[in-house]
């Protein structure tokens, strides 16, 4: 029989499970919870006091998901996070991988193309090699370390990230607007970590070629200086992903994580733009002296560099909190 209490508690119970099984168990469920209302109610039609108790027997969504879930393997984190933070944890070392092996490859040409003898390509080749292995451990390591550390703190703290433990609490199945996309919660969350490792090992990537040689947009010393900031500027974006991920819809929760994630980036941009000595200086000096009054606008984004780049980072956050809100809200009125 069709009826929403029973679609709810059938969502609950398969929306965390693998995409390829999800359909299997539902129709598996709804044969099964008819049969048990056929064997209670007999010819009657079941009124919602005989469904909520067959779904009460049948056992909470939590418990059944533990039942179909494939890998029901405890450690360090245990339900309902575990298969969250294996497949969290996934993204971010892939992420993390490719982002060390681009910054290094990148960095590496920067070097090469500086080298002008075969002793000094050997000797770069080595620098090269050894400092992939190095920069690959650390960061594999920090990355691991930052996603169990944070799931563990979910686990610990026993910080609600589903609201499945009874009837009355299941929420309605998401229509396809109040969905939030699983794929741009992935690319959010490997931005994120691209960004927060390019940034931390090789800064000089984001540069500007020109007269053949290489001028880095950014102040090197002054970004290694400033590491605790990236870092948590793509921590609190990494976390608003993370939410977004495993609610997959608009909800209250994500409109409150975002609203203070979104906020609190802004904030550590505006903190970490305010440092005059961030942008090198010599980027406005040469991009200024490219162009000639026919060019003046391109010469004034130049030379206020640090400014409109900061311009552009409120921005997007602005507006992605304005539709987060909107698309949240309306969620809500239907």
């Amino acid at each position: 029989m069709k009826n929403d209490l029973i679609e709810r508690y059938i969502y609950a119970v398969t929306k965390r499970l693998p995409q390829k099984v999800q359909k299997d168990i539902s129709d598996e469920l709804r044969t099964l919870i008819d049969d048990m209302l056929v064997e209670r109610c007999g010819e009657l039609v079941p009124e919602e006091k005989d469904i909520r108790v067959v779904l009460t027997e049948l056992g909470t969504p939590e418990e059944l998901y533990e039942k179909y879930n494939p890998d029901n393997k405890k450690c360090l984190i245990g339900s309902p996070y575990y298969s969250t933070y294996k497949y969290v944890l996934k993204i971010v070392m892939i992420c993390t991988i490719f982002g060390i092996i681009l910054a290094n490859i990148i960095s590496g040409i920067f070097d090469f193309s500086k080298s002008n003898s075969i002793e000094n390509i050997v000797s770069s080749s080595a620098t090269f090699i050894a400092s992939l292995i190095t920069n690959l451990i650390i960061s594999v390591g920090v990355a691991f370390g930052f996603v169990t550390a944070l799931f563990a703190f979910f686990y610990h703290k026993d910080i609600k990230i589903d609201t499945t433990s009874n009837l009355d609490s299941l929420p309605s199945v998401p229509k396809k607007n109040e969905k939030i996309s699983k794929v741009d919660s992935i690319i959010s969350i490997g931005i994120s970590v691209i960004f927060l490792v390019v940034f931390l090992t090789a800064p000089q990537i984001f540069c500007i070629v020109m007269y053949n040689e290489f001028i880095p947009i950014f102040n090197l010393e002054t970004i290694r200086q400033t590491w605790y900031i990236i870092v948590m500027f793509s921590v609190v974006g990494i976390i608003r992903d993370v939410v977004r991920l495993i609610e997959g819809r608009y909800s209250k929760k994500v409109m409150i994580i975002t609203i203070i994630a979104n906020v609190s980036s802004a904030l550590l941009a505006i903190w970490w733009l305010a440092d005059d000595k961030i942008i090198n200086p010599n980027i406005s000096k040469s991009m200024t002296s490219l162009f000639d009054e026919n060019g003046q606008f391109m010469s004034n984004i130049f030379s206020n560099f640090q400014d409109f780049f900061l311009t552009i980072i409120i921005f997007a956050f602005m507006l992605d909190m304005l539709v987060t809100v909107f698309k949240c809200l309306k969620s809500k009125e239907k």
